[in-house]
């Protein structure tokens, strides 16, 4: 390799032979987007508290590493996907083994692919900030309450539209346990922030739930809803599934899989129909996490990530191409790809279609609407 490093013609051609090998190999296959939906896994990897390389030089190292497969990435557009989506995660469960391991991430893809590429995922920083700041302010103002609560309640207040979230799919009933100080975080923002509305992403909030009726005192780490569940349980020994989705206002989608969670780590047991609290559960472990992801739920979010990502690039196709048309008002179809390919951004890797009529039929029904 040292002998050639000063030949352009073999250093491209194995730059080219790096990037083909990158984005198809047996791992793969023949989708190009595969690579970079593993390099964000990897990346988020070790990102993650649970990571070995914690210290901060082997970790710096790691990410350099990771940024030289990177700049082989094809669809570099589906690893900001990725990575936007895993980053959330890590920010809104608090997991992350750094800020200055995230905030140096996030300057190396900024200094590979612009400040466009890396905006959201930076606000996503200041959101946490802001966020603290306000947790802070709203604890200082309990304090003076006569009717104070145990509770230690933290709300994440994320800007709406730099987030890769989504709103709650089914309804949710508040536990009564929790309701009180929703009720206060709610007059409290509102009386700073006039106007403004929240809305409450349940799916993604986690509590740590004590447990008072093991021999072993517990904690069990939950999502919202499933302590929604494991509540209704404070006033009945036994269940069945319609009580429960009574009881917490969750449908079914959600509710059987909570369900089927509990019964399957043994929290609960079921007989027929009927649900009950495992009252002989044991472990070794005093902090129990039940907030486990299911692989459907992986796959799920996978080509949820892959449908948001085609949705992307259609819009950007279709308003360049406005663009492109206001200002020429007439070009072939040949000449209209070459515009397109020079002012699409590289990252954002468009697939152009190779028939021609859909291409006029899209900037002919763009233009005449514009």
């Amino acid at each position: 390799m040292q002998s050639f490093r000063a030949e352009a013609g073999f250093l491209a051609s194995l730059d080219k032979a790096c990037r083909d090998f990158m984005n198809r190999n047996k791992a793969t296959g023949t989708s190009s987007s595969k690579s970079p939906e593993l390099l964000a896994k990897h990346a988020d990897g070790m990102l993650r508290k649970s990571n070995k390389t914690t210290e901060e030089a082997g970790l710096e190292d790691a990410l350099n590493q990771i940024m030289i497969v990177f700049k082989y990435i094809e669809d570099k557009d589906v690893f900001q996907k990725f990575y936007s989506k895993m980053l959330a995660r890590r920010l809104v469960h608090f997991t992350s083994a750094s800020d200055d391991a995230e905030a140096s991430m996030i300057s190396k893809l900024k200094e590979a692919c612009g400040f466009e590429y890396t905006n959201k995922l930076q606000r996503m920083f200041t959101d946490m900030g802001l966020s603290k700041e306000l947790n802070d302010s709203f604890k200082e103002s309990q304090q003076n309450n006569e009717t104070s609560s145990d509770l230690d309640f933290y709300v994440l207040v994320l800007a709406n539209g730099f987030w890769p979230l989504t709103g709650p799919s089914t309804e949710f009933i508040i536990p009564t346990e929790l309701l009180e100080m929703y009720k206060r975080f709610e007059r409290y923002y509102q009386g700073k922030h006039s106007g403004r509305k929240l809305n409450w992403l349940w799916q993604l909030s986690k509590n740590d739930v004590k447990t008072n009726y093991l021999s072993q005192k517990l904690i069990f780490q939950t999502s919202t809803y499933q302590t929604s569940v494991l509540l209704q349980f404070n006033s009945s020994e036994s269940l069945t599934e319609e009580d429960l989705a009574k009881g917490t206002g969750l449908n079914e989608a959600t509710l059987k899989p909570i369900l089927g969670l509990f019964v399957k780590l043994k929290v609960m047991l079921r007989e027929g129909d009927a649900y009950s609290l495992n009252k002989d559960f044991k472990s070794k472990k005093m902090r129990i996490n039940l907030n486990l992801q299911t692989k459907t739920e992986q796959k799920t979010e996978s080509s949820e990530v892959m449908k948001t990502v085609d949705e992307d690039r259609k819009m950007l196709l279709q308003a360049t191409i406005v663009r492109i048309m206001k200002a020429r008002k007439q070009l072939r179809h040949a000449q209209l790809i070459r515009r397109l390919c020079s002012k699409c951004n590289p990252a954002s890797n468009p697939r152009f279609p190779t028939s021609r009529r859909p291409s006029i039929i899209c900037w002919t029904r763009s233009t005449s609407s514009a």
